[in-house]
């Protein structure tokens, strides 16, 4: 295994891998990024989320999210979507800066099927055809999974967290799954030995983003409003995982301060497959070791920063070896994609060398005038890697006081200090890339610090207020509404009336 990644780590590959890599992305989430992993939707992942926890009573706890298969149609039966039981899916934790996993959080799943004589396929009429409980008949492919952890204290195999944790079905449509949230989606959240909480299952995909940027950055809105939720009412499969906060930390215990040695972690998450499949009529046999095929921590690298010849390789490295090379310093002091934003929109951008961008995305934000003595997430042992750093001592934000600009918003819980749902990656990263950030005061004006693609809230509302935070997934044979230009009033919605209570409904 170490001589296959020096293999991908030598040569021209890595050398043009790390120049391109800092260059932050601004424009989509991970969706069918590279060749190859476009053509394998099933252990692509689209969105990674690492923050402490907001629900009440959880403030000790980090929730990391990893979403997978995405733009999934709610009504696409009668297989609908699950997760692939010849995929490992895995959401690792660097707390050392060397940008080698420290702890590894593993999730692998088997499908078992009730009645194989039916031409249907997750739900049929074993019973009365309605799934009322994660138990009943009538879910008739249902898959369960394991959990396990890996440290250095574990070993290779790990610990066995959890194993038999049933998903939930799809939210196929009001006959076969009435009431999914209550019946179906809470009661598949597990509690875990040491505390935290498990999920793997559909959701909502709360991403949200006008996608028109694809078309030569031919967006319709260059502000708030004005754009078209492009992800609106598509679902993804997320595994989520709440771990005490000490259990993802160096010293493994509860960082002293925000500025404590111990206070930040990288997060990424990955997908791998077996390196030898054989085909056979009906069938196939998998052996061979573990081969990482998809990779994301910041979302948006690879999607519109990596060139497509490197896009597949980029997704088959660690972050160990992304800022080995020097020239990555001259991607990161004057990125392709800032003299992109000049050339289409004519804005004036900073100068060479862009020093604020190497702190924001390659080593994470040192202490600093700007931000103050008591905000910081680097996390680095000199050489940059390529994932999302979350200082766990820095105080949670009540939901109602977030912002979904994050830091450029005045709210230090958010990205780039790790990534909420919430968080408005799209907007935040365009202003950064832009330079309309306090870090280059010169340019810190309007339009640079006003860029957005005019989606600032997900139009469908609600996210829980309680793990694992994205809502329920759109339900099925449903009408799709048309994708809308939101309005000032959608997005001016206050925070209150987008959340819901604890028991998944939304708050009057």
């Amino acid at each position: 295994m170490k001589q296959t990644i020096r293999k991908l780590t030598t040569g021209l590959i890595t050398l043009s891998i790390c120049a391109s890599l800092f260059a932050t992305a601004t424009f989509a989430s991970s969706h069918a990024e590279a060749p190859l992993i476009s053509l394998d939707r099933f252990a692509d992942n689209t969105d990674t989320y690492a923050f402490r926890s907001v629900e009440p009573g959880r403030e000790g706890f980090v929730t990391l999210i990893a979403n997978y298969i995405p733009l999934q149609d709610p009504s696409a039966g009668p297989q609908w979507f699950r997760f692939d039981d010849t995929a490992l899916y895995e959401i690792k934790i660097d707390n050392t800066g060397d940008g080698i996993e420290d702890v590894t959080y593993q999730f692998q799943f088997t499908t078992q099927t009730v009645n194989n004589d039916t031409v249907l396929g997750q739900s049929t009429v074993n019973q009365d055809g309605v799934i009322s409980n994660l138990n009943d008949p009538d879910y008739n492919m249902f898959q369960t999974y394991t959990v396990r952890r890996i440290d250095r204290r574990s070993g290779r195999r790990g610990q066995l967290l959890a194993a038999g944790l049933k998903t939930p079905p799809a939210n196929i449509g009001p006959r076969v799954t009435p009431n999914y949230e209550a019946n179906l989606g809470q009661p598949a959240v597990y509690n875990l030995p040491n505390g935290g909480k498990a999920f793997a299952g559909n959701r909502d995909e709360y991403f949200y983003i006008d996608l028109g940027v694809f078309d030569a950055l031919n967006l319709r809105s260059l502000g708030v409003t004005g754009g078209v939720d492009t992800t609106k009412n598509y679902n993804v499969s997320a595994i989520a995982i709440e771990v005490p906060i000490q259990e993802l930390t160096s010293s493994r215990a509860v960082p002293a301060s925000p500025t404590a040695s111990d206070a930040v972690i990288g997060v990424w998450a990955t997908s791998s497959r077996r390196s030898t499949q054989v085909l056979s009529p009906g069938g196939r046999t998998l052996s061979g070791d573990w081969v990482q095929v998809s990779r994301l921590g910041n979302p948006l690298v690879n999607e519109v920063v990596i060139p497509l010849s490197l896009k597949d390789a980029f997704n088959a490295i660690p972050p160990s070896v992304d800022g080995t090379i020097p020239r990555v310093v001259q991607a990161v002091t004057d990125p392709e994609i800032a003299r992109l934003l000049r050339a289409v929109y004519g804005i004036t951008i900073p100068p060479a060398p862009r020093n604020d961008l190497v702190s924001i995305f390659a080593t994470g934000i040192p202490v600093n005038a700007v931000t103050g003595p008591n905000y910081t997430t680097f996390l680095s042992d000199g050489v940059a890697h390529e994932y999302l750093r979350l200082n766990v001592a820095i105080p949670i934000t009540a939901i109602a006081s977030q912002n979904r600009l994050g830091l450029l918003g005045g709210d230090v819980a958010g990205f780039p200090n790790g990534r909420r749902v919430f968080d408005d990656v799209t907007d935040i990263a365009l202003r950064a890339v832009a330079g309309g950030t306090p870090f280059t005061p010169a340019t810190n004006i309007s339009p640079n610090n006003t860029l957005g693609d005019g989606v600032s809230v997900n139009p469908e509302g609600a996210l829980l207020t309680r793990f694992p935070y994205l809502l329920p997934p759109n339900q099925g044979n449903q009408p799709r509404t048309s994708n809308q230009m939101l309005t000032d009033q959608q997005n001016g919605l206050d925070l209150e009336s987008i959340f819901v209570d604890e028991r998944g409904f939304r708050k009057l």
